[in-house]
């Protein structure tokens, strides 16, 4: 699937591009509503930022109905302008019982105590959390132990190769375990060095386009926090180990040439592309790039593996998210939903989809190839035990906004990531005050 989308909003296209999002006509399971309002005694609302018609989603949802036998009234995406219309409707007073929410929004609707806590919820129903992908079941938990939102699954982030290229080149095949064994950043950079054909404008490598990409590697290089602080008041981002990692990573651009250069990714979804038109032998992208390259990879053979590891190895992973609205009409109804949709059961229906690893491990336990690539796809759901996820703030999406653009500098080879950073964390820190 095609989609255009500016930089800034890509991280949210890769959350969206996932069994949650397909094409199709505006339609519910339970019928169509307008946005707001609750779905009665025996029903709830639903809102989500993607079309629910034809896709895993519908078939879960329909499962919970006839199960539960409460109604879900699936109410018109809205498409543009969601994170808008989401802060309409959760400050007027009849919002949607459950509501698709942005990963980077958590903390600044639950500080303004706009979501409904979870946990009265968790602990009435006596739920097996150990049931859940650790790091991502606690993404939603608030530093005053409220449980705002609900993670329904998630998209790690593994290292996507061309097979072909590597055996073309002599060069030995990435681990097919979470294992740093052989697989160090030296390793990886050797490994592109040795891929990229300048006459034949293929590069051995590409991980800085990915947004993840920031977390990952600091972590993965030894910082404490990634990119903001535990609190989420600091941006730590310009912090030695952090600027290390970026700067390797930029390096493969501007010193050792085995990434394309930053100028050659400005297209949407241009490094899928290469990908796919074996231009590119490593990447470094979500698991909802499966999907795609299902579709559109033909003539080679493509695998995934752990990122590369440095002092961890650790991947980031976009969440999907929802929450219920301290306004909700319908808080029960609405939470039985979001827990069935966790469940084994609801689990298994979603990962039919085969963009995103559902949050129940023993549903993502049967991530398996079923003849088709990538063969090492239970990596994804070994993944689990790897995660690390960046650190909540009361306006991420501000700071991002920041910071991001200014490392096209550094991106462009004219100047030092550290610089960069440094120069802007006075506006990024103002920012994240909220």
């Amino acid at each position: 699937m095609q989609t255009q989308l500016s930089n800034l909003s890509r991280r949210r296209f890769l959350a969206g591009l996932t069994g949650l999002a397909a094409g199709g006509v505006l339609a519910g399971c339970g019928g169509n509503g307008n946005a707001g309002g609750g779905g009665g005694k025996n029903g709830l609302t639903f809102l989500n930022w993607e079309q629910v018609k034809g896709n895993p989603l519908e078939q879960a949802i329909q499962a919970f109905e006839k199960e539960s036998g409460t109604k879900v009234t699936i109410q018109p995406a809205v498409t543009q302008e969601y994170d808008t219309k989401m802060r309409t409707l959760i400050a007027g007073g009849s919002p949607p019982d459950v509501m698709r929410i942005n990963d980077d929004f958590v903390r600044g609707f639950s500080t303004q105590g706009a979501l409904l806590d979870l946990n009265p919820y968790i602990e009435k129903d006596k739920l097996d959390t150990s049931a859940f992908a650790k790091e991502t079941y606690e993404f939603p938990k608030q530093p005053d132990g409220s449980h705002t939102a609900w993670v329904l699954g998630y998209e790690p982030r593994l290292i996507f190769y061309n097979a072909d290229l590597f055996k073309q080149a002599g060069v030995p095949l990435p681990p097919t375990t979470w294992s740093p064994d052989g697989w160090t950043w030296a390793d990886f950079a050797d490994r592109a060095k040795k891929l990229t054909d300048p006459g034949k404008k293929q590069y051995g490598a590409l991980v800085y386009l990915d947004t993840g990409y920031e977390q990952t590697f600091t972590v993965n290089h030894g910082s404490q926090t990634g990119i903001f602080s535990q609190d989420g008041t600091k941006f730590t981002l310009p912090d030695a180990k952090e600027v290390e990692a970026l700067q390797w990573a930029t390096d493969l651009t501007c010193k050792d040439k085995v990434q394309p250069p930053w100028s050659a990714l400005q297209q949407d979804n241009a490094e899928t592309q290469m990908f796919a038109q074996g231009k590119l032998a490593m990447m470094f992208a979500t698991f909802g790039t499966v999907p795609y390259l299902r579709t559109t990879v033909k003539d080679f053979t493509w695998d995934v593996a752990p990122p590369p590891a440095d002092v961890e190895q650790k991947t980031e992973s976009s969440v999907i998210v929802f929450c219920i609205p301290k306004k909700a009409k319908n808080p029960d109804q609405a939470w039985e939903l979001l827990k069935y949709l966790a469940s084994e059961e609801g689990g298994k229906t979603l990962l039919q989809g085969g963009a995103f690893t559902p949050i129940n491990n023993k549903a993502a336990a049967q991530l398996a190839p079923n003849g088709k690539a990538p063969e090492h796809i239970g990596l994804f759901a070994e993944a689990a035990k790897h995660l690390t996820a960046t650190n909540q703030t009361k306006n991420t999406l501000g700071a991002r906004e920041l910071y991001r653009p200014e490392l096209d500098k550094a991106y462009n080879c004219e100047k030092p990531v550290g610089d960069v950073l440094s120069q802007i964390k006075p506006q990024v820190e103002n920012a994240l005050k909220g």
